[in-house]
């Protein structure tokens, strides 16, 4: 699936005597009517069992990426999206029934991948478990669903904006791993984004977009690994 992202905004800019004054200290010109391409002209190609990985500075326009290939792909005939951050809530039941229509082999292996295959972790409920286990309660619940064979024809397309932003880096590296291996098992599509760049290695994404401060990227196709 091919996609076009662009997006620009105007200029917020605004030529007040003290803008004037920092942008003649660093040699800088203002054009105050230009707007800002906040995301130049980028093709991008989505495909089962591929990874694209987004990261740059805070602020510099990861989460727009993630919006242009929602809004783009949201109501394409051939594919179906979902927001990692936008999931159904789960039933308050102890983590090894929250899956409906899965066996426990199922539920257990989902579970592991997501790091709580720890047999007291599993007999809680979501509402017992610390943050960083309902981020990665989270995932397993997205691969779950990304599994269902409700849309067999479809491209199955994960965006997750803050990718594993809030766990402490060990764990969030073994998460990385898991799911690059999941992801070219289950034939997904998985988009990541995340300031932290330390996950490019366990991720082995097939495509990394970085997106730097101001109106550039840099976007690279690497082999598989």
């Amino acid at each position: 699936m091919e996609l076009t992202l662009e997006h620009t905004v105007p200029s917020a800019v605004q030529p007040t005597p003290n803008v004037l004054e920092v942008a003649t200290m660093f040699g800088l010109g203002i054009d105050h009517d230009r707007p800002i391409q906040l995301i130049p002209k980028t093709h991008l190609n989505l495909a089962p069992g591929h990874l694209i990985f987004v990261t740059g500075a805070s602020g510099s326009g990861k989460s727009t990426i993630l919006k242009l290939i929602h809004q783009q792909t949201q109501q394409h005939p051939h594919a179906h999206v979902l927001n990692f951050d936008a999931l159904p809530k789960l039933q308050d039941k102890p983590l090894v029934d929250v899956f409906p229509n899965r066996t426990l082999s199922q539920t257990l292996q989902l579970l592991s991948l997501a790091g709580l295959n720890d047999a007291f972790v599993m007999l809680r409920k979501p509402s017992q478990l610390s943050d960083g286990q309902r981020y990665r309660l989270r995932l397993a619940q997205t691969m779950a669903m990304a599994q269902a064979d409700v849309m067999p024809t479809k491209l199955k397309i994960i965006l997750a904006d803050e990718f594993c932003s809030t766990l402490d880096r060990v764990t969030a590296k073994v998460l990385a791993r898991n799911l690059r291996k999941w992801v070219t098992h289950a034939d997904v599509c998985f988009v990541a984004a995340t300031t932290h760049d330390d996950l490019l290695e366990p991720l082995a994404p097939n495509t990394l977009i970085e997106k730097h401060l101001g109106e550039s990227l840099d976007l690279v196709e690497r082999p598989a690994q």
